[in-house]
Parts: structure tokens; sequence; C-alpha cells
């Protein structure tokens, strides 16, 4: 049986991953670093996959919230909603999270997906638990070529500067630039499911992800009004330059973050 494989009785993750956890215990009393050289190109987009109705999940809801603050990194959750029926609904998930965890597995044609899942710059996942693994996909994308991208706030504009691709740039691509509003921290009192009287704090909760333009190699330059981002009511946003692969999200060769009400 694969090892990620989701079981029809949807005990996926407390009969799989389990032994996962343990290990992910211990390795949380080693020192975590993450922070790549000052050259890196763009900040590496992590984005986890989990759920309130996960058991294995709290050690890798913990672990992003480690990475939140380094300016290196772009650390984002993405509830899913397909462990709800296990008994807790979880007040973060949104269906099109799950669609596009999806959307990232038949993009590599693997068929992977489970939680706690970590997806790195669009191009590999992890088991979200494994602070190594985590680590050393991480540092795998430090020294990659980027497009510039820079987001910038005025009192009444959000502007979204994407430069041309770069002259040393062998990859050829056409992608999406897409937007993911999120609110810096959510505290749960989880009363019912496998997590049942735990409080899980999670970090930059993404309520709201949308594509905004389109990228076709050329410098481009987007502005969103304040006055609409403002009524999201949410902390922060991070924009990204992702590739289109077949339809699906593929790479992601640029991104930005920006706080909103500081």
């Amino acid at each position: 049986m694969p090892l990620f494989k989701m079981l029809p009785s949807g005990r996926f993750h407390s009969l799989l991953m389990r032994p996962v956890v343990a290990a992910s215990a211990l390795m949380l009393a080693l020192p975590l670093s993450f922070a790549m050289p000052a050259h890196a190109s763009s900040p590496v987009v992590v984005e986890l996959f989990t759920s309130q109705g996960c058991s294995s999940c709290p050690p890798a809801d913990r672990l992003l919230g480690e990475m939140v603050g380094d300016g290196n990194i772009i650390a984002l959750t993405e509830a899913v909603d397909y462990w709800d029926y296990l008994g807790w609904k979880d007040e973060n998930a949104r269906p099109e999270h799950s669609a596009r965890q999806r959307d990232y597995a038949r993009m590599r044609g693997d068929r992977r997906v489970y939680t706690p899942q970590m997806v790195i710059n669009g191009r590999v996942h992890v088991v979200g638990s494994r602070r190594g693994d985590v680590a050393s996909a991480i540092k795998r994308f430090e020294k990659d070529v980027s497009v510039p991208l820079e987001v910038t706030r005025k009192t009444d504009v959000l502007t979204i500067d994407i430069g041309a691709r770069p002259a040393n740039f062998s990859e050829e691509f056409e992608g999406n630039v897409l937007i993911a509003y999120y609110k810096r921290e959510v505290e749960v009192d989880i009363k019912r499911g496998e997590n049942r009287g735990e409080t899980v704090r999670y970090h930059n909760v993404v309520g709201d992800i949308r594509t905004i333009g389109m990228w076709k190699g050329d410098a481009l330059s987007i502005e969103l009004p304040m006055s609409e981002v403002r009524k999201k009511g949410f902390d922060g946003c991070a924009v990204f330059l992702q590739a289109d692969v077949r339809g699906y999200p593929g790479p992601i060769y640029g991104a930005a973050q920006l706080e909103l009400n500081e």
C-alpha cells in the first residue's frame, strides 16, 4: 500500500502518519535553521496543507510558525476540508485549498494528497512535520534565479511590479499572478475529533487566494485599490508568480509578502 494513500475510513493520518509524528517530536528538539543567504533572489514559498481534524498536523503547524518572520521564506497555512467528517469542522478550511492541493498532485503526477503536507515553491512536497526534510527542501531553492517581484502600498493603491524574464533564465514559461490574503494568527480550541481538547495556534492562515493577472514574460504592473483590499479584513498578503502547467499550478518563480495593517 502506498505510504500516502487516503483510506476510505478516513484513518489515513492516524494509521500511517503516527510514526512520522513520533520522529518529528524528537526532531523538534533540534535547532531550526531555515535562514538563506542574503543573495537569495526571491523568498521561498512554503504552503502547508493542514487540518484541525488531523492528529498528525499540530507539529507541522508549529513548525510553520517558526518560519514566520524569516524574510527569506513566505510561510502560508492552507487548511483543507476533507477531514471534516471525522467529527470537527475545520474553522480555517476552504474547499479551494483542497482543490489546490489536488491540482498540485495532478501536476506532479504522483497522487500524493495528505496532511500535513508542505509544498515548497510549487515544485516538491514533503511531510510537513519532518523538520530535516523541510529544511533540505527549502535549501534546494535558495539559489534559484527568479523573476523580480515587488509589492508596495500607498494610501490608495496596492501595486505589484513584476520584472521581465531575466536574460540568464533558462526556462521558458508563462504564468499567473496570484494573491493570497491571510490572518496573521488564529488560535482554535478544538472540541471534537482526533485533536479534541487541544488549543492550536495557526500562522498566516489563508482565507482568500485568487488569480489577478497573467504574465507573458514582459514586465508587468498590477494595481489594486486599497479600499477593496481593506474590506477583506486580512492582516497581510503574499503575491507570487506561478507557472501554468497544463492548467495546473506549477513552479513558483517569484514572490513577495506585505503586511497590510502595520
